[in-house]
């Protein structure tokens, strides 16, 4: 065959395998893309197909076994229509057909090849292929050929001659006896059989050593393997359960051909097992550079999932921040937990939200995680302690995350002002129907250094005026003085509502003012403006949270003044309706 032809037999099958796998790849985008990972996971158990392999496959570099082809077929077209197909798709005989032709394309090529005279050796780029030869090194015992350096000669130099015209790469030839570094030679022969790229092992002469190199090779190897022998009765054991190739000194150019073609059909294929031992086995070997190589980028993949799991759920919490619907702020908080767990600010605000819709228990989850994640976020703390304070029994624990609050920032006014409120519950819940004296001359210094941190707050400020009205009534001491301080309050309340018209609790502060100055009529209008102001998945908690001072005062209503006393008894009543308390 002259030289041209046989160059446009190779130039056809290059063209025909690489449209092949651009069919493939097509195929692959129209069944949604996976990833290479999806399909390995998804492929039948019966065969598997590993990521390399799959991506050898479809970027043309070489034509993969029928099994292997059918498998990632049918995997393909499982992962796109979620129902694998039947064995007489149609789709399925065209792949079949294809898969035909070029495997003919490929002998062809091979043959024109194993036909050129040596000089037509292809010249490559690339390190030559190691083949080890593993055979006796002094006798072939009875066998018809037992001329060593002959069958090294006439058989084996051939043969790697033959590999590399097939693969289009150097073939270098070793054997054990031949080489004359020093060394333990166990370590060699065993390193052979382990690294290898293609393993000959003679089994002529039924040499112990040749099976136990044989037997490491089939452990942790698996391809490729050429088991050759000259007589085949002659094999022992499980070697007799593969392909062995017989070859002679009298057929010495079939034997060639034969191992040639055997050898570079098990290189073409690298997701074809040889070995008996490994064949179907879960188990595959890496060296320690590959698996450190691996570890290295499973470690740099995490790294980068978690930065890129962080920066979505920064995106998500600038796009709460930008909402003004608490229901969609919450919505895409949670989902910024759920990208990223780790985000200590999302599990803060979501928390912080939960606290103020009454959602104490969620709170309180929430917040003991921005604190586990954060805990030297006072604010975080500070939430906690608030939430905590809302539900019973857990007033130890509220007190503890305060403490935790001010150890980190003695100069938060309101970490002192929720403080005072938690110690103004426990006032009331220590013994029921009574108010206890000494925690609230606690909750009203916790107020007064609020204040002093923040002096025109008016949150403090209300607040610390409400409790000395209490302490007032409990000590049957005059309340005038407090009065005054509630009407100097009442400008600051008008001053703060005038700046800031939608804050509810301006108004409600406001609201207080009137009230406990006795102005019930205008007190209660100031107190619906402000229930109104409140976010409707808010408003029940908040209204239920300004009744309870209201409540403790009707426990000292006696010493009130009566116009007081009633404004405070309708306060009451108002935020139990507007909030459809029972």
């Amino acid at each position: 065959m002259a030289q041209d032809e046989r160059a446009e037999e190779s130039g056809d099958y290059a063209r025909e395998l690489a449209r092949f796998a651009a069919d493939l790849t097509t195929l692959r985008i129209e069944q949604g893309n996976p990833s290479l990972t999806d399909i390995s996971r998804r492929a039948p158990g019966s065969r598997s197909l590993s990521p390399s392999a799959i991506s050898e496959a479809l970027g043309g570099r070489r034509l993969p076994g029928i099994d292997f082809l059918m498998a990632l077929v049918k995997t393909l077209l499982l992962l796109g229509e979620h129902r694998p197909p039947a064995e007489d798709d149609p789709r399925l005989d065209r792949w079949r057909q294809r898969w035909r032709e070029l495997q003919r394309l490929k002998t062809d090529e091979r043959r024109s090849r194993l036909a050129a005279p040596p000089a037509a050796t292809p010249a490559s780029e690339q390190d030559p292929l190691r083949c080890f030869v593993a055979m006796p090194g002094e006798s072939m015992g009875a066998a018809a050929w037992d001329d060593i350096p002959a069958i090294r000669k006439q058989l084996l130099e051939p043969v790697a001659r033959a590999i590399g015209v097939l693969i289009g790469r150097d073939v270098k030839l070793i054997l054990e006896k031949e080489k004359t570094r020093p060394g333990v030679i166990h370590s060699s022969m065993f390193g052979e059989a382990r690294d290898a790229e293609l393993y000959i092992a003679d089994l002529t002469g039924a040499n112990p050593n040749v099976y136990l190199e044989l037997g490491v090779r089939w452990a942790t190897r698996d391809n490729v393997t050429i088991v050759i022998c000259q007589d085949l009765d002659e094999v022992k054991f499980n070697p007799r359960v593969v392909r062995v190739i017989p070859y002679s000194r009298d057929a010495v150019e079939e034997s060639i051909q034969r191992i040639a073609e055997a050898a570079a059909d098990g290189l073409e294929n690298a997701e074809h097992v040889d070995s008996p031992v490994r064949h179907a086995a879960p188990a595959v070997t890496l060296s320690r550079a590959e698996l450190d190589s691996m570890r290295q980028e499973r470690a740099d993949m995490t790294a980068e999932l978690a930065r890129l799991r962080e920066q979505l759920a920064e995106d998500l919490l600038e796009a709460a921040h930008s909402t003004t619907s608490s229901r969609r702020k919450v919505l895409l908080l949670e989902l910024a937990v759920d990208r990223n767990p780790a985000s200590w600010q999302a599990h803060y605000e979501l928390g912080s939200i939960f606290r103020r819709e009454g959602r104490h228990h969620e709170a309180v989850q929430a917040l003991r995680f921005a604190t586990e994640l954060r805990p030297g976020h006072a604010p975080a703390w500070r939430e906690l302690g608030t939430a905590l304070g809302k539900i019973p029994g857990s007033a130890q624990e509220a007190t503890v995350a305060f403490e935790r609050a001010l150890e980190l920032d003695d100069r938060d006014a309101e970490t002192w002002a929720t403080q005072g409120g938690l110690l103004r519950r426990m006032a009331r819940s220590r013994t029921s129907g009574t108010l206890d004296q000494e925690l609230l001359d606690r909750a009203l210094t916790c107020y007064r250094r609020a204040a002093e941190l923040s002096p025109n707050n008016l949150y403090p400020l209300m607040n610390e005026a409400r409790i000395m009205l209490l302490l007032a009534g409990l000590r049957r001491t005059g309340t005038a003085a407090i009065r005054d301080r509630l009407g100097q309050l009442e400008h600051l309340a008008r001053f703060a509502a005038y700046n800031d018209s939608a804050d509810p609790w301006v108004a409600f502060d406001l609201a207080d003012t009137l009230i406990l100055t006795g102005r019930s009529e205008e007190g209660l209008a100031e107190l619906r403006r402000a229930a109104a102001l409140c976010p409707a998945e808010e408003r029940t908690a908040t209204l239920k949270t300004v009744a309870e001072p209201m409540n403790d005062l009707l426990a000292v209503a006696e010493v009130l003044d009566p116009e007081v006393a009633a404004a405070v008894r309708a306060a009451v009543e108002t935020c139990k309706n507007l909030a459809f308390l029972d």
